[in-house]
């Protein structure tokens, strides 16, 4: 039988003051451990075979760890090597097999023992790779090593987050063999991740970690060093430069390595404006404004603006579906890693294979509450004419503080939380069933206890702190508010959220409600936080979800005999704007399937098959499928909304890649003068391009600072850009008065205009195909979009055939319906 190593104290020991010296420093500690082993099968019993006389039952024993005694060859060690390791760590021992130590330091000692590395007392994790990550790296190794060559190669991991994208990247640099790894994101936030990992697990045993606390000594002597070196910056403290235009000291080490590789983290952030804005709080308005360029982050872009280059480029991202649609990267160039996969293999795990290793990774639930004809009334938000969280809960400053417009109406929100209904409300569950409130029904009564609730504005948080402060019940919950220039940016506004619910924990108090406008919403992790309340109507799937998947982080505990305690099996989201938000869930689930070969209807299936919704209209709660998601997100969308959704800025991308590509193209500019849409672009877009380059180099140069003259010449670029796009735009409208004439319906829109009527779509547009497939391919229409616009139109000009048919003959018609999008069909939609 296996041997096994333990750790356990006593009560009196377990207190017992010890100190040391190391170095010049005096540390000291309390608690004496006992390290042992044992060939029984727990060390519970042989635990009890020595102190059950003395500790009956073991009252008063405390057992911290039990786990097999074998090194990472499969051979047993014993519990002398351990105390050897210990002992040469300059670890007192006072006696037989008791030590003055943590926890942590005879962790570590054993992976010394286990792994035969240095003792280092931070280094006690030795987990393997999940699947998953192991696919991953072996996939991104093969790639790289088939398209070495002049041109460095790049790769996309469009992996959620808990994926452990930091893990697996230096899991990958390790099979790579890279010696420099230059980690850059927009969030800064993320540097405590990737600094974890690297110093506590024992596969990156010598490898040295560098990020701008490192002091000037530490800076060169990682330059020099003989190891791995993974090193983190900021683009935004990359790009920047001192008042004489030169490099910053800090980084100048940088520009000189030769980099194996570098690490593109939160993708997104830099890859285009209108995900991005949403998760920024407005305090944070410098760091928005860096982090969200008007280009999109490239290799190539990289190279030039910072003047640092790589033998390959790992970019991650957990909503990159823009890189994807618009082709940046190739398909064999993505490893794809979503919430649904990662649901789907901790159902389907077989325990033969051993512990399910997803186990701890919550399942996500959306209740969805429909706020009633009265809210609609005085809360319409002028865009869909629909209730709008953004207009219900405006706050303004007064000379008391803060207040809501509609103090009264908020009031009677909050007691809805608690199932106190409206008398509204009550006529409409008087024959039914009351379905569950957040604070009121049992199922939802843990995760509710830790909360984050996101708000559209600052005022709007610190209103709600007010009232919640001043409510009978809320009043008992410790109310942070993460908002604000004084609650600071990124990880710097954790630790009042932190102390609050140490304070509840403490004074076993009932819980705690942290209100947030964007800070912690991204690239920081609250495991306490059980459900988020999404109080703001946000536009775009990636910020909704980036936002949502935050209150999935595991909370769970394994001790010290194995045994798990999942503190969060289910994590919640609760919505109070169901046509906006379901129309997220569905655009989600389209944008998912253009990462796999699933239709729209299939993609949002399988979503809500691991992400249930439950939809709470008419007084009913009910559970939605994947027809009425797609049918509540369309309810609202008639021919004024589609209209508008035509003339959306979303559908164009108007950058300073694709006008430079539009250039380059002689013989297209000339054909697109005589098009009455597109002379905007012919004689704006040097200019734009110019400008842009100009001022992204006096911002560089100017530590992101611009001259009046610099900031007039940016609002009138910005003017030329938008004249562009206002006139692609003008362009586009026109595409559904083609969908309309076309007698093609069932082929994707693309296919149609380029081979089947194109010249009916010349008289309609005065467009030349030629010309706009060369447009197309130059990535000048969104492709996502356009699918996404295209799929709201077919629906509703769908259901409008629905209205003559028997229950059976619609649902014999959608089975089998082809829908045509914009670069693909779909078939049977309507049916998961």
């Amino acid at each position: 039988m296996t041997k096994r190593i333990y750790v356990y104290t006593v009560v009196g020991k377990d207190t017992e003051p010890w100190e040391r010296t190391e170095g010049s420093t005096l540390v000291t500690g309390a608690g004496l451990l006992k390290v042992g082993q044992t060939a029984k099968g727990t060390a519970r019993a042989r635990i009890k075979q020595q102190l059950n006389t003395a500790y009956p039952g073991l009252k008063g024993v405390t057992i911290l760890l039990d786990e097999p005694a074998t090194n990472m060859h499969g051979e047993d060690f014993s519990d002398h090597d351990v105390h050897a390791a210990l002992v040469a760590a300059g670890i007192k021992r006072t006696g037989g097999e008791w030590f003055e130590a943590t926890l942590d330091e005879v962790q570590a000692a054993i992976q010394t023992v286990r792994s035969d590395i240095s003792y280092q007392p931070k280094r006690t994790q030795s987990f393997d790779m999940r699947p998953e990550q192991r696919a991953a790296v072996e996939t991104t190794a093969a790639y790289f090593r088939n398209h070495a060559g002049s041109k460095a190669p790049k790769f996309l991991w469009n992996a959620k987050m808990r994926f452990g994208k930091t893990f697996s990247t230096y899991q990958l640099a390790k099979k790579m063999g890279w010696q420099r790894v230059l980690v850059l994101t927009f969030k800064p936030a993320v540097a405590t991740a990737w600094n974890d990992d690297l110093i506590s697990h024992v596969d990156f045993d010598g490898w040295r970690y560098i990020d701008k606390e490192a002091s000037e000594a530490e800076r060169d002597d990682a330059a020099d060093y003989d190891g791995p070196v993974v090193w983190f910056a900021s683009l935004q403290d990359l790009g920047g430069r001192d008042a004489d235009g030169s490099i910053k000291a800090k980084n100048e080490a940088i520009h000189l390595i030769d980099w194996d590789a570098i690490v593109l983290d939160e993708y997104h952030f830099g890859a285009w404006r209108d995900s991005a804005r949403a998760l920024y709080d407005p305090a944070d308005k410098t760091e928005a404004e860096l982090a969200e360029p008007d280009e999109q982050v490239t290799v190539e872009g990289l190279a030039e603006e910072l003047a640092v280059k790589a033998s390959h480029y790992l970019y991650l991202s957990g909503t990159p579906f823009r890189a994807i649609t618009d082709g940046e990267f190739t398909e064999d160039a993505i490893f794809n890693w979503t919430y649904v996969d990662e649901q789907r293999e901790k159902a389907e795990w077989d325990n033969a294979e051993g512990p399910n290793p997803y186990i701890t990774l919550p399942q996500m639930q959306m209740y969805s509450y429909d706020m009633g004809k009265n809210a609609e009334s005085y809360a319409e938000d002028g865009e869909f004419n629909g209730f709008s969280l953004n207009e219900f809960f405006k706050a303004a400053k007064t000379n008391d503080g803060f207040e809501f417009e509609r103090p009264d109406e908020v009031a009677e929100f909050l007691e809805m939380f608690r199932g106190k209904l409206s008398d509204q409300m009550k006529l409409q569950v008087l024959t039914q069933d009351k379905p569950p409130f957040p604070y009121e029904a049992v199922r939802f009564k843990s995760a509710v206890k830790h909360s984050v609730w996101y708000m559209n504005n600052v005022a709007a948080c610190f209103a709600m702190a007010e009232m919640l402060r001043n409510h009978p019940f809320f009043s008992q919950f410790e109310i942070v508010i993460a908002a604000g220039d004084k609650a600071g940016q990124g990880v710097a506004a954790l630790p009042p959220v932190e102390r609050a619910i140490e304070d509840v924990k403490k004074g076993d108090g009932v819980g705690s409600i942290t209100l947030s406008v964007g800070k912690l919403l991204t690239g920081v992790t609250v495991r306490e936080w059980g459900a988020i309340f999404m109080l703001r109507s946000l536009k775009g799937p990636e910020s909704y979800f980036q936002a949502a998947f935050r209150v999935q982080s595991p909370w769970a505990y394994r001790d010290a005999e194995g045994n798990l305690d999942l503190r969060k099996p289910t994590c919640f989201v609760f919505e109070f704007d169901p046509n906006r938000a379901l129309s997220l869930v569905a655009e989600y689930g389209s944008k998912l399937a253009t990462t796999g070969d699933t239709t729209p209807s299939q993609a949002i299936g399988e979503l809500i098959n691991y992400l249930p919704i439950f939809g709470f209209t008419g007084g009913a709660m009910t559970q939605l499928d994947a027809t009425a998601v797609l049918d509540w997100a369309s309810a609202g969308v008639g021919a004024a909304a589609l209209a508008r959704r035509w003339n959306s800025p979303l559908l164009v991308d108007v950058n300073e890649h694709t006008l430079s590509a539009v250039l380059a193209q002689p013989a297209l500019m000339e054909a697109l003068e005589n098009v009455e849409d597109f002379r905007a672009l012919v004689d704006n877009a040097q200019q734009v391009i110019t400008n842009t380059k100009d001022l992204k180099k006096a911002k560089r140069d100017q530590s992101g600072t611009l001259t009046p003259g610099q900031k007039k010449q940016q609002s009138e670029t910005a003017k030329k850009r938008a004249e562009i796009r206002e006139k692609l735009q003008k362009f586009l409208a026109k595409i559904p008065v083609f969908m309309y004439t076309t007698d093609y319906r069932e082929e994707s829109l693309k296919h149609v205009i380029e081979s089947l009527d194109s010249e009916l779509f010349e008289r309609v547009t005065g467009l030349s195909v030629t010309d706009f497939k060369t447009l197309n391919n130059l990535g000048l229409f969104n492709a996502q979009h356009m699918n996404h616009a295209i799929y709201q139109f077919k629906r509703f000009e769908s259901a409008s055939l629905d209205y003559a048919l028997t229950d059976e003959e619609r649902e014999r018609r959608h089975q089998h319906e082809q829908i045509g999008l914009w670069d693909t069909v779909t078939v049977g939609e309507g049916h998961a």
